[in-house]
């Protein structure tokens, strides 16, 4: 088992702004999703699945903080495994060549697919205030201009990935022609 402090000494600073952007990426789009469901309830819409169980149990205002709380505790701890996956796969002695691209891999698609999902969630959701008569403006308004914010994170978490990689590349070549 790796010590925190051998997981922090392989490209530690990088892996932590991954996970900080990835972080801020998913805040960003939660605003316009969040104002998106809030508009929609206070018109009486009600949501499905576990949203709605949460209103049902401790009202609409706590009900949906609660709902948002919980799907970003999964995600921040979904991410917390992959980036701790890749700061292991960094630390590796032999393959890492192949596991830590492949660990990259999985975090900047987890991240995508999640971020891409919620994207399309507040959209239903903007759909749904729409064919109710609602204007929608300041919402897609808000979508679009925090939607543009998540994509420069998402643009950032990858090149920090790929320098991430590079850097390991060339202490991996320092060791190779010292060792």
């Amino acid at each position: 088992m790796l010590s925190i402090q051998e997981l922090l000494r392989s490209n530690g600073r990088e892996h932590l702004a991954t996970y900080s952007l990835a972080t801020l990426a998913n805040f960003l789009l939660s605003v316009p999703q969040y104002v998106a469901v809030n508009t929609a309830l206070e018109l009486a819409v009600i949501p499905k699945g576990t949203t709605a169980s949460l209103i049902a149990q401790y009202g609409s205002g706590t009900g949906l903080v609660l709902d948002f709380l919980r799907s970003g505790l999964i995600f921040q701890g979904v991410l917390a495994v992959l980036v701790v996956g890749l700061a292991g796969a960094a630390t590796s002695r032999r393959g890492w060549k192949w596991q830590y691209p492949l660990t990259g891999v999985f975090v900047s698609t987890y991240l995508a697919y999640h971020l891409g999902g919620k994207f399309l969630n507040a959209l239903g959701w903007i759909g749904v205030l729409e064919t109710s008569g609602v204007n929608v403006s300041d919402v897609y308004g808000y979508l679009f201009w925090f939607g543009l914010a998540t994509a420069v994170c998402y643009l950032i978490a990858i090149l920090v990935l790929r320098r991430s990689y590079g850097k390991l590349k060339e202490e991996r070549a320092i060791l190779a022609v010292s060792g």
